[in-house]
């Protein structure tokens, strides 16, 4: 489905303008190339890299200014790209390059020269300089450590710029300047490794900051565009004071290196004592490198800090000689600084963390456009940040924030209630590291996964979790899973849930084909991405879409029946050859005759069969299939004009031994069933909810086919049901957790619009010629000839759905020639079709 982006306006990088307080009007008076992103989503990054943050998304079919083009270390081209006024780079065989011609701003086209060429001091860096004296207050080559947990580095000095990338507390930041913005919170312009952005001076703890005139301090804020006129240079002598700790648990790994993936040179236990020599951060955690004694013989290594008790700190002492020349004065100081490394804390005056960061947690969390009852927003899921803005009490008796995020690409605000909220002041942001073995087992994982298994860990810390790789490109799944058909929802459901391709959507009869009965239409690939997703499912409920599915001994029938409590299989039942028995004894004994999880099998019916068991498949009563019995809905899908419960009791009527077919009593159902369950599935690698859905990893039976299930909410309607065999229980549990390369960097959301997709055009024509080819909504590209002598002529169209908008009607003048004309169907949801009329008089 298409979506218009309208993105965030990207920050202003050279800080010499980043805290101006007006910007001068847009002129629009150069002429670029267009290009159409044909992507499904295109990310436009920061840089011409694919490592690079991204800045905005372009949905696919919207258009792009194409500004200039660069190789880009990865071998590829890259084109910068302008929408609006916000700028970037994406791939350039992500677009389509157009015939089209459009006006872009002069400040964008110079603005792309200039990046790809060396600059020299000019008249317009001079102004540029005498422009930063005024707002910068101080610069300096500077450092200084965040303070806070996931603190936002921003393109621009606002809460509202983009996100350049998170900054964990502890790190090591270089400050380039500072200087009030217009929102009137100091800011500093700071660089990690090779990027640079703005972060909030309340966020930063500095440590050392050198004098500069202001006139140095202008010259170097501008270094983007001007020779600088003041230089630096140190020399550094740095010695070790060794600390001391204990560990802490059992079997605690010494590795070779700062990662779970080194090597392990040896293994310690509570109250050894550890000689301290060095920190190290990693991207995941904080690694100690530590000397212990084991048998007799020395070993060095390091340990994650988390399972050390540090009784006394190591200290770097720093001896450091910095001379700063400037453009009027040479200063020369010397300082001598001691930095201790670990929990300790770096006085200053403010420590604490960012007040306005904030996420989500739970599931498809809806935000509304006031508190309470205003309509909603968009959803969204466990981990997605946001800006707290205000909080207010709904009449609800609730606390809600007023928040901002983005969203699809879009700045967006709404209200959310607190209990859906994580700050970061509560410490709720970052879940406490779990055990060595739990830590190691989800060390390959994505960074984006692992904070919400850390939160279940700590609440269940016996349960197992393995990591599987499936090898797949998200894309490449993605697109697979999204082929017409595969994944169905409801009919009813709303438009942004239904697919829009051809095979799917009818644009002329504003109409949805139909699967399966007529009961079904084709899922959208935003509403399958966001089902695909596993990280909108790390919480107490959905975690059980991974449970692995073999039978365990600790699976109990008294389990079985709390699953089944208000159910029509809560009791016993008489079958047809005159036996009775309980539903839930019968799941429990059947799971350990065909090594399946008897919560599997009890929740797999009532998923087919519904709560109340009115379905014709267990009736008994189907004409022709008098006592034939299918609880597990196998084979049953609608082909050959037959409807799906025909089928499925075609396929219980059948003779077969080793499923035990025919399947003429209740009993002999539900034991071949599994049996059919067993072998086709759960042995082969399909053994959770989510491969059951989603054939990510049974190569023997093709990918992406030999999938139980085409209903898109399946999946995660059985796992609810799943946690109810465990309520009150903490039993030993495995979780199988796929991941994909080169995922999303957000969670996939779920899609609320039910704003219709239709683009099509009912009717066109223009005066005084024929079309050809004769007018059809699905062609958007037409010819006419007219008279010689005709001046102009009249366009009339009309859209087939009456939500749709149309532009390009009304008279238009012609010259003698070829003229081109455009006619545009807008739909509700913002999707755009143009048609092109070329007209030779």
């Amino acid at each position: 489905m298409k979506r218009r982006i309208i993105p965030g306006v990207l920050g202003v990088l050279v800080f010499a303008h980043a805290f101006a307080i007006a910007f001068p009007a847009i002129a629009y008076s150069a002429t670029v190339s267009s290009g159409t992103v044909k992507a499904r989503s295109g990310f436009v990054r920061a840089a011409a890299s694919a490592q690079s943050a991204v800045s905005f998304c372009v949905a696919s079919g919207n258009e792009v200014a194409i500004l200039g083009e660069e190789k880009g270390k990865d071998g590829k081209t890259w084109f910068k790209v302008a929408v609006g006024t916000s700028t970037g780079y994406i791939r350039s065989d992500l677009v389509s390059k157009t015939d089209k011609k459009i006006n872009v701003s002069d400040s964008l086209v110079s603005s792309a020269k200039a990046s790809s060429a060396a600059t020299t001091p000019s008249a317009a860096a001079t102004a540029a300089t005498a422009s930063a004296t005024k707002s910068a207050t101080s610069v300096s080559a500077g450092t200084g450590t965040v303070k806070g947990s996931s603190v936002r580095m921003r393109n621009g000095a606002s809460l509202t710029s983009g996100v350049v990338t998170y900054l964990n507390a502890g790190t090591n930041v270089t400050i380039l300047a500072e200087g009030k913005a217009s929102d009137g919170n100091v800011w500093y312009q700071v660089k990690k490794d090779d990027q640079t952005g703005f972060v909030r001076s309340d966020l930063i703890n500095k440590i050392t900051s050198p004098t500069a005139t202001p006139a140095a301090a202008a010259t170097t804020a501008v270094t983007a565009t001007a020779t600088a006129t003041a230089s630096s240079a140190s020399n550094s002598v740095k010695t070790i004071e060794p600390g001391t700790g204990l560990v802490r648990g059992s079997n605690v790994r010494i590795r070779s290196s700062a990662s779970t993936a080194s090597d392990i040179v040896g293994t310690v236990s509570s109250g050894c004592e550890l000689k301290l020599v060095g920190v190290e951060k990693a991207p995941d955690r904080e690694w100690i490198k530590v000397e212990a004694t084991l048998q007799g013989k020395s070993v060095s290594g390091y340990i994650a800090r988390d399972y050390v008790t540090v009784t006394k700190e190591v200290k770097e002492v720093t001896q450091t000689v910095q001379t700063i020349v400037g453009s009027d004065a040479a200063a020369k100081s010397a300082t001598s600084t001691t930095t201790q490394t670990g929990t300790a804390k770096t006085v200053s005056d403010n420590t604490g963390p960012d007040p306005d960061l904030a996420s989500i947690k739970g599931v498809g969390v809806r935000i509304r456009q006031a508190p309470v009852d205003g309509n909603v927003v968009c959803q969204l899921s466990s981990g997605h940040p946001l800006t707290i803005n205000k909080e207010t009490n709904g009449s609800d008796n609730y606390t809600w924030y007023q928040v901002s995020f983005s969203y699809l690409g879009s700045s967006k605000e709404g209200y959310v209630r607190s209990d859906f909220v994580m700050r970061s002041e509560s410490g709720e942001n970052e879940a406490p590291v779990g055990s060595a073995d739990f830590e190691e087992s989800i060390a390959s994982l994505p960074d984006t996964y692992k904070n919400a298994l850390r939160s279940i860990h700590s609440k269940h810390p016996q349960w197992k979790f393995e990591a599987v790789d499936t090898g797949l490109e998200w894309s490449d799944a993605l697109k697979a899973e999204s082929s017409v058909g595969k994944n169905l929802v409801s009919k009813n459901s709303i438009a942004s849930w239904k697919s829009t391709a051809p095979q799917a959507y009818n644009q002329a009869s504003n109409q949805w084909y139909t699967f399966d009965g007529g009961s079904w239409a084709s899922a959208s690939p935003e509403l399958i991405a966001y089902y695909m997703d596993p990280r909108n499912f790390l919480n107490e409920s959905g975690i059980y879409m991974f449970e692995k599915l073999e039978y365990a001994d600790t699976q109990t029938a008294a389990s079985v029946s709390k699953m089944l409590t208000g159910t029509f299989m809560s009791g016993e039942v008489s079958d047809s050859d005159g036996s009775v028995f309980s539903y839930a004894d019968k799941f429990k004994e059947v799971g350990e005759q065909t090594n399946v999880s008897p919560y599997l099998l009890a929740g797999r019916a009532l998923q087919e069969m519904g709560v109340r068991g009115t379905s014709q498949s267990i009736s008994g009563k189907v004409a022709g299939y008098e006592n034939i019995f299918n609880y597990y809905n196998i084979g049953a899908y609608a082909y050959s004009g037959r409807s799906a419960i025909v089928n499925g009791l075609i396929y219980a009527k059948g003779t077969d031994e080793a499923y035990a077919r025919p399947w003429n009593t209740r009993a002999r159902s539900i034991y071949g069933g599994a049996k059919y369950l067993s072998d086709k599935f759960v042995s082969k690698g399909q053994n959770t909810l989510y491969f059951q859905k989603f054939n990510v990893v049974n190569k023997e039976n093709t990918l992406y086919s030999h999938q139980y299930m085409s209903n898109i909410q399946a999946a995660s309607s059985e796992s609810s049901r799943l946690q109810l065999a465990y309520l009150g229980d903490d039993e030993v549990l495995t979780f199988r957790i796929p991941y994909y390369r080169n995922m999303p960097d957000m969670l996939c959301q779920k899609p609320t619009s039910d704003s219709n997709p239709n683009t099509y055009l009912a009717t066109l024509s223009i005066g005084g010629g024929e079309l050809k080819p004769a007018f059809s909504g699905v062609y958007d590209r037409y010819t006419m000839t007219v008279d010689p002598n005709l001046e102009s002529v009249d366009i009339e169209a009309t859209a087939v759905c009456s939500s749709s908008s149309v532009g390009g009607v009304g008279t238009y003048p012609i010259q003698p020639g070829t003229n081109t004309l455009y006619v545009s169907c807008k739909a509700q949801n913002g999707a755009v079709k143009t048609y092109t009329i070329t007209v030779n008089r």
